[in-house]
């Protein structure tokens, strides 16, 4: 029986910022382990990406610590990781937590490719 993922990711590249849109469940297990893959992947190709958390609908603990180690990565790279809008689920789940104070959150995907844009 093959394992099927609840999570899913599009990866493109707009105004040479690369953007992750992840649509689905960001839980323990090989959807975390997969989004940190994708997002080192694309910080060996790009110096600036967006992470667009707007389609996960539902995020456990694993999850917020797969999106923090995401950021560990792209700073330890000299990158800039920006989170480009988020599902009302993750949003809760970060104030709750206290991240949107450490992350680096916008409200839109178009907001945070500006932003990237800004700080170039």
């Amino acid at each position: 029986m093959e394992e099927t993922l609840d999570l899913k990711f599009e990866i493109l590249e707009d105004q040479g910022v690369a953007v992750v849109r992840c649509r689905g469940h960001l839980k323990f297990g090989k959807e975390t382990q997969l989004l940190k893959k994708c997002v080192e992947s694309v910080l060996s190709q790009f110096s600036v990406c967006v992470l667009n958390l707007a389609g996960v609908d539902q995020i456990d603990a694993r999850g917020l610590g797969a999106v923090v180690g995401c950021f560990e990565k792209a700073r330890s790279l000299g990158a800039l990781l920006l989170i480009g809008g988020v599902s009302q689920a993750v949003h809760e789940l970060l104030q709750m937590t206290k991240l949107t104070d450490v992350l680096e959150i916008c409200s839109s995907e178009h907001d945070a490719i500006a932003a990237c844009g800004q700080a170039a």
